[in-house]
């Protein structure tokens, strides 16, 4: 079995997460047994695959995609504003800097360091890398600003469920959250580039409720877009809808069902055809 390190991001080993020290074992700039938990026993050890989302977190909630790094950099972008929205004015931070607080917006009982990528001089905002605590023991001058709003995140989306929809709330895992907890936030940006789905999310929340693609309410009549088993995306008219419901009781409409919706037990006969048999699922 390929050994991988027990993902606790301590930066000892001179990288932030556990997955950049992989990547760059990979290429060959470190060795394995620079991760302190390392076994120290003889014969090779074996790289890991690179791993794929597990589709759930720690506590096994379900999320649409993970938001990982842009390619060459360390982590997913987050913009986060101190509590003072003035504080990088006063104690003149500036790019390439490293800060240490806590988002308490959404509420995170971890303390993060982050490296400053730019600063908006009218929201306060401040564009960030987290970089983990091997960088601050090695900064001759970190800025404990305590406590900050975390506004944004912006990487690559990796669908797991759902891909991200502009003005949707959505669940969604950041690759380096220590915690691998599900968070939830309003996609503001979709974006198709050559190496991947850029994407942006604000208004972050932890666990908070999404408002999933099957809420939208679909009546016959209704033009949607689906895609077919080929991949291939068209849009189709719905004709009828026919719902199994969980005390096993079944909730139809057509296009023609004036009076709203049949509901029958199943094998009552009742109910009507459907030429190409659509049906509504639930993707919980």
């Amino acid at each position: 079995m390929a050994w991988e390190p027990p993902g606790r991001n301590c930066g000892a080993c001179g990288c932030a997460p556990c997955s950049e020290f992989i990547l760059l074992a990979r290429q060959g700039k470190k060795d394995l047994s620079d991760c302190p938990y390392y076994p120290r026993r003889p014969g090779p050890a074996r790289l890991p695959a690179a791993p794929s989302p597990p589709g759930r977190d720690i506590f096994g909630f379900d999320y649409d995609f993970s938001v990982r790094p842009f390619p060459g950099e360390p982590s997913a972008r987050r913009y986060i504003q101190p509590i003072r929205a003035d504080l990088a004015d006063r104690w003149g931070i500036a790019p390439g800097d490293i800060l240490r607080g806590r988002p308490v917006e959404p509420g995170c009982p971890v303390q993060h360091v982050l490296r400053v990528i730019s600063i908006d001089e009218v929201t306060g905002i401040l564009a960030c890398h987290t970089v983990g605590p091997a960088v601050a023991r090695a900064s001759p001058k970190v800025h404990d600003i305590k406590a900050y709003h975390e506004t944004g995140f912006e990487g690559l989306a990796e669908t797991v469920r759902h891909e991200p929809v502009v003005g949707f709330r959505m669940r969604f895992l950041p690759a380096h959250c220590m915690r691998q907890m599900v968070h939830s936030g309003v996609v503001q940006m979709v974006l198709n580039k050559s190496f991947g789905t850029h994407v942006l999310i604000e208004d972050i929340q932890m666990h908070g409720k999404r408002e999933k693609l099957k809420d939208i309410t679909i009546r016959p009549g209704d033009s949607v877009s689906i895609e077919d088993s080929s991949g291939t995306r068209k849009t189709v008219l719905i004709d009828g809808i026919r719902v199994h419901a969980s005390d096993g009781s079944v909730l139809e409409r057509s296009a023609s069902d004036t009076a709203g919706h049949r509901e029958h037990q199943p094998g009552s006969g009742r109910g009507h055809r459907h030429g190409h048999g659509g049906r509504g699922e639930d993707d919980e």
